[in-house]
């Protein structure tokens, strides 16, 4: 049925599980991944302090995990975030997914807290909480090595903090094989809360389909139209650092804390610069033949990557244009488990800061822009929240407000989460996108490409909003990759064949719809408001360079027209309310 039919809830406060059946009530409206966990959360807990016990870690796959379909390593976390305070998924590929249900569960809700640190050691067979005391103050790289060493197993794998996640930063990630990431929100933070160091899962279910030869048949022609995409062929080659040139070509590329839309220097940090400076050799997910991610080796240097978010904000971003410089940043991230997008947006936020003589001890620190050197070091004492980096530990809008004189106007957040992706000054519907979002992410909807078309015009963006990110809810359900270029009408008759549920491109959009609600419904009990959906004072003050706006500033009330017609469009009140 390519779901287990198992899942399993540990208290950490006393030291239990429990096995029970999937709740098979919630997967016909919320079928897996995201919709299945928040689902779950807005059910077990709809009101959780997010450093509390009562504040579940559910680790959840969809019933594409681990299967034969391409991507199918895709895996979904779901907590409530310490950054936002909103309801939160991150996604991850590489094998952590894939191994969990190897290990015979659909999903994994992690609750209360340990006294000292732990780890979870979870198989088919096995389910320990076991004494993490000599891997607390690690790095992820060692924790990782450590429990590969005492859990040889069959293929197991390892979700991970480092000492931001211990030290409760915000922007803390969890590692996961080292070089993924259950990256954003500080998911990261509340697994250091508990005192969880690592969940290492293993086992040998095999995966079981409702119809396999059906499945077969429609896989067979799916795959080979994924593999025959052009745009797949080239992304192989340039990986996600294809962003970097059509950023600048397109003038969308976050630069100087997004005062600019281009870097001059960009050519230093190109998919290009990558392959010949890292010595990139392609590398991919459980299951994917688009491979799409790198390793990078070079100087006594190995880490995957960079990815183009991470080049993105570490260096043009901060105006570092050494791409070498730019990936020892990233090593450093993905070892102390920061998040690179929130950690370099705050870096470049510091930047500014620090150019516009905002704070007098910068710890000796010298945070000019371009300053790759300054930049690694100010990571570091970020997460041990030492001197200036303590300010700033917690992402910007908490710095902001500790800082202030009017620093929250550069601060570039929405509603606490750092935006990603592209300059919105460059690109209008990211911009409404981020806003409206259950948080601020180009993983919400990517429609760079679109804005660009010759006809699309400002009165498009609300629907190819809506449109967009109903669409990407319902991916990030089954759970698949973005970057696969076949549609939902594609994905339905796998689904039916995988797991005997019936859907239809149709009713696949009303799935992304109905978690759309379902966030927007949590997010508003637990504190966020209709005029939280708006971005930094930025982009309101500065003439854009590109994009719809060149040439002018983004008017707020067109802003806000564009927003309110998303909730109307969804059937929600001007308060931005689902009926």
């Amino acid at each position: 049925m390519s779901y287990t039919g198992k899942c399993i809830y540990i208290n950490l406060t006393y030291g239990t599980h429990k096995i029970e059946q999937t709740d098979k009530s919630l997967l016909q409206d919320y079928i897996g991944g995201k919709g299945l966990g928040f689902a779950l959360l807005d059910k077990i807990a709809p009101n959780p302090d997010p450093f509390g016990a009562e504040n579940p870690l559910i680790f959840v796959n969809g019933p594409f995990t681990g299967t034969k379909i391409q991507t199918s390593a895709r895996s979904t976390l779901v907590s409530r975030s310490p950054l936002t305070g909103s309801i939160h998924d991150c996604h991850c590929g590489g094998n952590f997914g894939p191994a969990l249900k190897r290990a015979g569960y659909d999903y994994l809700i992690i609750t209360g807290k340990s006294a000292k640190p732990v780890y979870i050691y979870l198989t088919d067979e096995k389910i320990e909480i076991l004494n993490a005391m000599n891997l607390w103050g690690k790095g992820i790289f060692f924790t990782n090595d450590e429990l590969l060493k005492s859990h040889p197993g069959t293929n197991p794998r390892i979700a991970a903090i480092g000492q931001a996640g211990e030290n409760l930063s915000k922007m803390a990630c969890i590692g996961i094989d080292k070089h993924r990431q259950f990256g954003r929100g500080g998911l990261g933070a509340v697994m250091g809360s508990k005192k969880l160091k690592a969940v290492v899962v293993d086992g040998n279910t095999e995966i079981k389909y409702f119809d396999e030869d059906k499945y077969k048949e429609i896989n067979l022609q799916f795959t080979k139209d994924v593999l025959d995409n052009d745009g797949v062929k080239f992304r192989r080659v340039k990986g996600t650092m294809k962003c970097v040139r059509s950023g600048q070509e397109n003038e969308f590329l976050p630069t100087k804390n997004f005062q600019k839309c281009t870097y001059d220097e960009f050519e230093g940090i190109t998919s290009e610069t990558a392959r010949k400076e890292l010595n990139w050799e392609d590398t991919s997910c459980f299951n994917c033949a688009i491979r799409c991610s790198k390793w990078a080796r070079w100087d006594g240097h190995e880490i995957e990557g960079p990815e183009y978010e991470t080049t993105a904000f570490l260096g043009s971003g901060c105006e570092i244009s050494d791409i070498k410089e730019v990936t020892i940043s990233n090593e450093i991230c993905n070892d102390l488990g920061l998040d690179t997008i929130s950690a370099g947006i705050t870096c470049s936020f510091a930047m500014e800061c620090f150019e516009k003589g905002l704070i007098e001890d910068w710890s000796g620190l010298e945070l000019k822009w371009g300053n790759a050197k300054a930049q690694q070091e100010f990571l570091k004492i970020m997460v041990k929240k030492e001197g200036v980096g303590a300010i700033f530990a917690d992402g910007s809008r908490i710095a902001s407000r500790k800082i202030g004189k009017g620093s929250e106007e550069f601060a570039i957040n929405v509603f606490g989460m750092e935006i990603s992706g592209v300059n919105p000054l460059g690109c209008l519907t990211m911009g409404v996108s981020v806003s409206v979002s259950d948080f601020a992410s180009h993983t919400r909807l990517w429609c760079t490409e679109a804005e660009m078309g010759p006809d699309f015009k400002i009165e498009d963006i609300p629907v190819a909003v809506v449109d967009g990110q109903n669409e990407i809810n319902a991916r990030n359900c089954l759970v698949i990759c973005d970057f696969v270029p076949l549609g939902l009408d594609r994905l339905a008759p796998l689904l039916n064949a995988a797991t005997g549920l019936d859907h239809s491109e149709k009713s696949l959009r009303e799935v992304g719809a109905r978690i759309t609600d379902l966030a927007r419904r949590y997010n508003l009990r637990n504190g966020r408001k209709h005029t939280d959906d708006i971005l930094p004072e930025r982009f309101f003050k500065e003439v854009a360079p590109s994009g719809f706006m060149k040439g002018k500033v983004l008017d707020k009330e067109l802003f806000d027209e564009l927003v309110k017609k998303v909730y109307e469009i969804r059937g929600w009140n001007e308060k931005g309310e689902p009926k």
